[in-house]
């Protein structure tokens, strides 16, 4: 099982702010411990989703993080060494050479702990597809071993190790190549929100995918639709990951947790002003993770990421349900240095080496 957690200042219930509300949830060292509670659990990965890429017309999200989530990645995995971080940017907001740029840093810095969650534009399957494509081809600019820093001979690279992508497309032109080293795991880990609209993109190109589904029931149909698609792309499904965002609302007995749950109900107005979904489980930590069990034991689902409403439900779940997942033999100590280790995603070859072997 692989698990995220979705990281917000109060919590993902909209009012979550009233009862816990200081301005130190907004600083960054409070972010912090957040994701190093996330990463003792032993989860892995840290969600920035950054309200989907909308931006604020008369509001300020008690949600969302008060950070751009590049830039509070960069921070965060300074600090936190071990866990993996996926930070939204949509392709409508953000130049394809500079967004390529960014992330390949951010894998730098992170030694390989990163990836984008691409947010496509509404009705742009082909430019959004030719973007991703250029993206991943900016990232490929250099070989592996195409810097051996030879002080003797003066060779600061191999020339023909790199390589010029002199991409010319219907929407994009960029001739390359990055001024970053390919990434330690070999390319940052592209995910993409499962949505009506951008189903056929992830097909093509994601390799994990987040579903957003109010019930398992729907998210179990979605993730099989989605499967039947990647299919018919040509790709194969073990070369992505499906996780189901959840909402646990969790107290020492089901009673309790009913009432907690029925305190926490979303309004129309709260659920306009989420931008995630996700589907709600009550009960206590042990009822909590025998229906993710369940729910992982119909094969359609690899993961969950969690969107706790609040934040002391957030620790509820780290403290108490995650010890029930390794009891069940759901969780198990992932030693992964990487976000493609830690998800089990494979290495993917540089296409020049892979050529060399062919």
């Amino acid at each position: 099982m692989h698990l995220g957690f979705s990281l917000t200042p109060f919590g993902h219930h909209p009012a979550a702010w009233r009862s816990a509300a200081r301005p130190e949830n907004l600083g960054f060292e409070a972010l912090l411990s957040e994701v190093a509670k996330a990463e003792e659990a032993g989860l892995d990965f840290v969600l920035l989703s950054d309200r989907l890429g909308a931006r604020p017309v008369d509001d300020l999200s008690p949600i969302a993080t008060p950070f751009e989530p590049t830039t509070l990645v960069a921070a965060l995995a300074t600090k936190a060494r071990r866990i993996g971080f996926l930070a939204a940017a949509a392709t409508s907001q953000h130049e394809p050479y500079n967004l390529a740029r960014r992330f390949a840093s951010l894998d730098q810095i992170s030694s390989g702990r990163t990836g984008w969650i691409a947010l496509p534009g509404t009705g742009e399957f082909e430019r959004d597809l030719e973007y991703l494509g250029l993206v991943s081809g900016l990232w490929d600019s250099f070989e592996d071993d195409a810097f051996i820093y030879d002080k003797a001979e003066g060779r600061f690279f191999e020339p023909h190790k790199m390589h010029v992508l002199n991409h010319r497309g219907e929407h994009f032109m960029v001739r390359g190549p990055l001024n970053v080293n390919r990434s330690p795991q070999g390319k940052p880990v592209i995910a993409q929100f499962m949505s009506g609209e951008s189903k056929a993109l992830a097909a093509h190109s994601a390799e994990v995918v987040l579903l957003q589904d109010r019930t398992p029931e729907s998210a179990n149909e979605t993730a099989a639709d989605f499967v039947r698609l990647l299919e018919a792309a040509g790709r194969r499904r073990e070369d992505v990951r499906i996780l189901a965002n959840i909402v646990p609302i969790i107290a020492e007995t089901s009673e309790a947790a009913q009432a907690a749950s029925d305190a926490l109900r979303f309004g129309e107005a709260d659920r306009a002003s989420q931008p995630l979904s996700a589907s709600r489980l009550v009960g206590t930590p042990a009822e909590i993770a025998d229906a993710l069990q369940r729910w992982l034991g119909l094969g359609q689902v690899d993961g969950f990421t969690v969107l706790p409403p609040t934040v002391a439900i957030g620790h509820l779940f780290f403290t108490k349900v995650v010890p029930e997942l390794r009891r069940l033999g759901l969780l198990k100590a992932n030693a992964g240095r990487t976000l493609r280790d830690r998800l089990g995603l494979a290495r993917p070859a540089h296409p020049a080496a892979a050529l060399e072997r062919a």
